[in-house]
C-alpha cells in the first residue's frame, strides 16, 4: 500500500491511498473463504460448496463487501494512520474497486489545527456585586404586587401604569404604515388593543404608549413617532410617522394590600420575611449573571490570545447549527419566516462569524482539557442525563436506553461534559475583580 498526502490549504489535505492487485486479491480471498463458511447452498453441507458456485450465487454481495473492506483498509492505514489528527472526512473518491486490479482511493480531509496554547490560568474577569439594594427589593416587590393587581374602570384620565383600551392608525405622509409593514401590525394600526400607558417595557409604538398618559375615554390625540435609523422592520428605519389615537376605556391599576393572606400565598411569614426572600432571589440572579458574564469574558480572552486557521467543514456545520437555533428562537417569538429570507445573506454572515468563534473556542478548550487531563466521569454523565430528562420530560431510564443505541450522541455528551468542566476550571483559576454595575461596561471595553 502506498500513501501520498497533498496539502490543499492550512486545514485541508488529500490522502491518496493505492492498493496493489495482490492486496485486493488477498482481501478477496479472505472474503470468499468467509462466504464459503457461512453460505447455505442447496445440495451442499455448510462450507463445502465449490468456490465458483459461491462466487456466482453471491456475486453482488461479495463485490459490495469487497468494496467496504478496501475502503476500511485504506482508511485504517492511510487516514487513521496519518501523523496528523483528522478533524473530519470531507469527501471520498474511490474509483473502481474490482477483482484482479489495483485500486486508488482519495480521501479529502480537514485536519485539526496546530497551535500553541495561550496562558489560561489566572485570566482577569470582572463581575458585579451580588448584594440586593433596598431599591431593587422595592422594585421586585412592586412587580409582585403588579402581577396580582386588579384593574378597575375609571372616568378619570389615564395615569402611568393604567391600562387603556384604544385604537390607533399610523401614517407616513399619505401612506398607511400598515401597508409598509404588513407582517408587523403593532407598528401599523390596531382596531382594538389594550396598552399600559407610559410603560417603559411595553412593545409597540413608543409614542402611542406614552401618548395614552392623560387621555380619558372618548379622547382622541395625534402623536409623532421618529423611528431610529437602525430600526427593525427596515421599512420604518429613519422615518417619522404620525399616529391618530382614540381612547375607549381607562382601567386604573389597584395594587393589593400586603396582608397576611397575600403573604401566606407568597410563602412568607411577614413582610420582613418576604423582603428577605426577594433579596435572596435577586442575589441568586446576579450570581447567575456573573457566572455567564465571566465565562463570556474568558471565551473572548482566549479567542484574542491565539490565532489559527479553523477547519472549513467544521465552520460550515456549526453555521447551520447557529442558523437553525436562531430561526427556532425567532419563530417561537412570532417572527414570520419571510423575514429571514429578506435578510438571508446578512443572517448567514453573522451566523458564520459566530460559528467560527464557537468552534475556535471549543478547539482551545479541548486542548486545555488535554493539558489538564480533564475527564468525563460516570457521575458527570448521570448528572447530565438527569438534567436532560427534566428538560424534556422523559424518564431517565428511557433516555439511557436511547443513548445506548446512539454512540454519536454519547460522544457529543462526553465532549460537552469535558468542555464544561474545563470552563469551570478556568473560572476557578481566574483573577476576579468586583466592580459596580456602572463601571463594568467600561472595564470590559478596555
Amino acid at each position: 500500500m502506498n500513501t501520498d498526502i497533498q496539502e490543499i490549504n492550512a486545514t485541508r489535505k488529500t490522502i491518496c491511498v493505492s492498493l496493489s492487485a495482490e492486496e485486493i486479491a488477498e482481501l478477496e480471498n479472505k472474503l470468499i473463504a468467509y462466504f464459503k463458511r457461512q453460505a447455505r447452498v442447496p445440495g451442499f453441507r455448510p462450507g463445502k460448496a465449490p468456490e465458483k458456485m459461491v462466487r456466482a450465487r453471491f456475486d453482488k454481495d461479495i463485490r459490495q463487501e469487497l468494496k467496504q473492506r478496501v475502503i476500511s483498509k485504506a482508511h485504517q492505514e492511510g487516514v487513521a494512520g496519518a501523523d496528523f489528527e483528522v478533524f473530519n472526512i470531507v469527501d471520498l473518491e474511490e474509483g473502481e474497486i474490482a477483482s484482479g486490479a489495483g485500486a486508488t482511493l482519495t480521501f479529502t480531509v480537514d485536519v485539526m489545527p496546530e497551535f500553541e496554547l495561550p496562558a489560561y490560568a489566572g485570566l482577569s474577569v470582572t463581575s458585579q456585586p451580588t448584594e440586593a439594594s433596598e431599591a431593587e427589593i422595592d422594585k421586585m416587590l412592586t412587580q409582585i404586587l403588579n402581577q396580582r393587581a386588579e384593574h378597575q374602570v375609571v372616568e378619570q384620565a389615564a395615569a402611568k401604569g393604567d391600562y387603556v383600551r384604544c385604537s390607533y392608525e399610523g401614517k407616513i405622509g399619505d401612506e398607511l404604515v400598515a401597508d409598509l409593514v404588513p407582517d408587523a401590525p403593532m407598528y401599523g394600526s390596531q382596531n382594538v388593543t389594550w396598552e399600559e400607558a407610559g410603560s417603559e417595557d411595553a412593545p409597540g409604538v413608543r409614542a402611542v404608549i406614552d401618548g395614552l398618559v392623560g387621555m380619558s375615554a372618548g379622547d382622541e390625540k395625534d402623536v409623532s413617532m421618529e423611528f431610529p435609523a437602525d430600526f427593525k422592520p427596515e421599512a420604518l428605519a429613519g422615518k417619522t410617522a404620525s399616529y391618530h389615537i382614540t381612547a375607549e376605556e381607562v382601567r386604573q391599576k389597584v395594587l393589593p394590600e400586603l396582608n397576611d393572606e397575600l403573604l401566606k400565598s407568597l410563602g412568607a411569614e411577614d413582610e420582613a420575611d418576604l423582603r428577605q426572600k426577594i433579596s435572596q432571589n435577586i442575589e441568586e440572579q446576579k450570581q447567575q449573571q456573573n457566572a455567564k458574564a465571566e465565562r463570556q469574558q474568558i471565551t473572548e480572552a482566549l479567542l484574542k490570545a491565539v490565532d489559527f486557521p479553523i477547519p472549513e467543514s467544521g465552520v460550515a456545520s456549526e453555521t447551520d447549527t447557529v442558523l437553525r437555533e436562531f430561526m427556532q428562537r425567532n419563530l417561537q417569538q412570532g417572527i414570520p419566516a419571510e423575514e429571514f429570507e429578506k435578510h438571508k445573506q446578512q443572517l448567514y454572515d453573522g451566523a458564520s462569524k459566530a460559528a467560527h468563534d464557537r468552534l475556535k473556542s471549543r478547539l482551545i478548550l479541548s486542548r486545555i482539557a488535554e493539558q489538564e487531563k480533564v475527564k468525563a466521569e460516570q457521575e458527570d454523565f448521570s448528572r447530565m442525563i438527569m438534567m436532560q430528562a427534566q428538560q424534556t420530560g422523559q424518564a431517565p431510564e428511557k433516555l439511557v436506553k436511547e443513548l445506548q443505541q446512539d454512540q454519536t450522541r454519547i460522544n457529543r455528551m462526553r465532549s460537552d461534559i469535558i468542555l464544561g468542566k474545563t470552563m469551570d476550571l478556568l473560572v476557578e483559576k481566574a483573577e476576579r475583580v468586583v466592580v459596580p454595575a456602572a463601571d463594568s461596561t467600561a472595564a470590559a471595553g478596555e
